[in-house]
């Protein structure tokens, strides 16, 4: 069971591609998992044989917990899949270590194949299981074949828990007004680009707070908050200053789209995020405060571009502006360096 966001503990097996004994490409699809976030699909990570499939529709699956067994010929088979776990997968299994259970004998052609949490609800409501008719892979009843609907991924289940757990971070914003001309366009892009360098010259925001004391990042991770269906996601984007705008905005237009069709890859979920960028520009509003979601230090929220009457030299005038909110973990920088930063951004802006 992949990672496929920093909160994951998790995730709920949905359906296999593919059968035991097929064979599988690197990056090919061979199933697809639900967390809290997003329905996502999981592609194989090296090419192979599927010998073994140990997860049903419906499972609930720990992170690092093994859904299939696949027989490969390729090196460091696991080299870098759990890294973001606390306990990561050792290079080899520790002497003595049992193998893998063999499979489970065949069940009786006159046993409904079922999955576990089926089988116990229909034991317990005396339902006989050659009475329902499947709909899951491989004529396999599900749960909502029994009347009981999968519930559903809870996505302000996961805005809950990260921002309970902001709360406690001891946390200021300062805002300031961005001159924009003579910029032009592509507002988040630029953005994106301009905060991630501004960041890049001043390392001591681009950290975070653990283990009482500051731990500094060698690299820059956006994360984009963008609205969705399912709620609201991040997909991180890595050292996104270094880009072209013209290719990163291309980035951040194809990571929308497809966080809203659901249709991110574990990549940008998992990547570690140092930094949030949020956007309300576009609904009208003016200015606001991001609660930081931990462990980041800064958060930077961007309002509406609009022209604003401003004093200009000899009277007032008319200008491109914009209201930025930047949200620092007091822990890691004081107020200061927090105007230090957004002294940078309206430099590069």
């Amino acid at each position: 069971m992949p990672k496929m966001s920093m909160t994951m503990t998790e995730g709920v097996f949905l359906v296999w591609h593919k059968a035991e004994g097929d064979e599988v490409r690197e990056g090919e699809v061979v199933c697809e998992v639900a967390t809290d976030k997003v329905d996502m699909e999981v592609e194989a990570t090296v090419a192979g044989t599927l010998t073994r499939l140990l997860a049903t529709p419906e499972d609930v699956i720990p992170v690092g917990e093994p859904i299939a067994f696949v027989a490969a010929e390729a090196d460091g088979l696991l080299d870098g899949m759990f890294d973001d776990l606390d306990d990561p997968v050792p290079d080899q299994a520790p002497e003595g270590r049992a193998e893998p259970p063999s499979p489970a004998p065949p069940v009786p052609s006159s046993t409904p194949a079922a999955v576990p949490a089926a089988r116990r609800l229909a034991v317990e409501r005396s339902i006989d299981l050659a009475t329902v008719t499947p709909s899951g892979p491989w004529d396999t009843i599900r749960l909502s074949d029994l009347g009981t609907p999968r519930k559903p991924g809870n996505g302000r289940a996961a805005v809950a828990r990260r921002m309970t757990a902001s709360t406690q971070i001891p946390q200021f914003v300062l805002y300031r007004d961005l001159d924009l001309e003579p910029a032009t366009h592509g507002w988040t892009a630029r953005f994106v680009h301009a905060f991630a360098q501004a960041l890049r010259q001043h390392p001591d925001l681009n950290a975070t707070w653990a283990d009482d004391a500051v731990q500094h990042h060698d690299r820059v991770g956006v994360a984009l908050a963008v609205d969705t269906p399912r709620g609201l996601l991040g997909p991180v984007l890595t050292d996104p200053d270094q880009d072209s705008l013209d290719t990163l905005a291309t980035r951040i237009a194809d990571v929308v789209e497809r966080a809203r069709a659901g249709r991110l890859g574990l990549a940008e979920l998992s990547a570690a995020a140092t930094t949030t960028v949020s956007n309300l520009g576009n609904h009208g509003v003016t200015g606001f405060h991001a609660l930081l979601t931990p462990p980041q230090a800064t958060a930077l929220a961007v309002g509406a571009i609009e022209p604003k009457v401003v004093p200009v030299e000899g009277g007032i005038g008319v200008r491109l502006r914009c209201t930025v909110g930047l949200t620092v973990d007091h822990r890691v920088a004081d107020g200061v360096a927090g105007a230090r930063l957004l002294a940078t951004l309206q430099e590069l802006i």
